[in-house]
């Protein structure tokens, strides 16, 4: 973790919309945690994304990187230590409420034959606040199927 004045002093050089942007990431990221324990992922994602699945949206990549580092940055100093699944519900939220396309992405992976599952939201087929290789480990469901075998 880093030094404790950094942190306010990083807060201090955010403008007051960025600012405004972190503290609604951190209080949705707490919401959808434990929304998600108590309700389930169906539930949270009709909530927060009114279940269409739609990323229709303008296309604004620096915006959006700039969003999915607000997102992050709330996540690291959350007390519920928000998952991924979490991390991309909240961003593709604040995304589509920005007015900016967001499709949420979740994949499933055997590395080494252990099973793993991933989540993570793209903004014109770019990975947000992921390394540009994660849709290649997973396989995505797209409408309820696998995309590629495991």
């Amino acid at each position: 973790m880093g030094r404790p004045g950094h942190s306010w002093r990083a807060f201090r050089e955010l403008s007051w919309g960025q600012r405004w942007l972190l503290v609604q990431a951190w209080l949705t990221l707490s919401i959808v945690a434990a929304g998600l324990r108590l309700f389930g992922f169906r539930m949270m994602r009709t909530l927060l994304l009114l279940g269409d699945g739609a990323t229709a949206g303008r296309t604004d990549l620096a915006a959006a990187h700039s969003l999915a580092r607000i997102v992050r940055g709330a996540a690291n100093r959350n007390p519920f230590h928000p998952d991924c699944l979490t991390r991309a519900l909240v961003l593709c939220r604040l995304l589509r409420r920005q007015g900016l396309a967001a499709g949420l992405r979740i994949g499933v992976a055997k590395p080494d034959g252990h099973f793993a599952a991933h989540a993570w939201v793209e903004h014109g087929c770019v990975a947000l606040a992921e390394p540009a290789t994660v849709a290649d480990r997973y396989a995505t469901f797209e409408n309820g199927l696998l995309s590629k075998r495991v």
